[in-house]
């Protein structure tokens, strides 16, 4: 059973393209059209998860959910200062709390991982 190569519109389309794409990732030793058509299929599953299905994040600080938007990323402290413009030593102090974050820093973070700027003044 194949998903046709086009966007998931409704849960069930999604539920088959879930199973389809578990289905493949078991194989260890996929052939080239296999390993594409997988990729492409993972990322329909990611578009339609990341548009339809709302996450509510725990009750985290702001800079809880920094960090673990930085983890789950792969970015490190030099990454994470590189991408809001300021040098190493600032976005250490900026992840360990010593500073806040600044206007232009929260609207680069909401741009870069797609999420609400609200996330980043949560003081809880």
């Amino acid at each position: 059973m194949w998903y046709p190569i086009r966007s998931i519109h409704d849960e069930a389309e999604y539920k088959t393209a879930v199973k389809i794409a578990g289905a493949l990732a078991v194989y260890d030793h996929l052939n080239e059209d296999q390993e594409r058509y997988l990729d492409t299929i993972t990322t329909l599953i990611e578009a339609y998860e990341d548009h339809r299905i709302p996450f509510d994040w725990p009750e985290m600080s702001s800079l809880e959910i920094l960090k673990r938007l930085l983890d789950e990323h792969g970015m490190s402290i030099s990454d994470f200062a590189h991408l809001i413009g300021v040098n190493h030593r600032l976005g250490l102090h900026l992840l360990s709390g010593e500073c806040n974050l600044s206007v232009d820093h929260i609207r680069i973070l909401a741009d870069r991982f797609k999420v609400s700027p609200e996330l980043f003044m949560k003081k809880a």
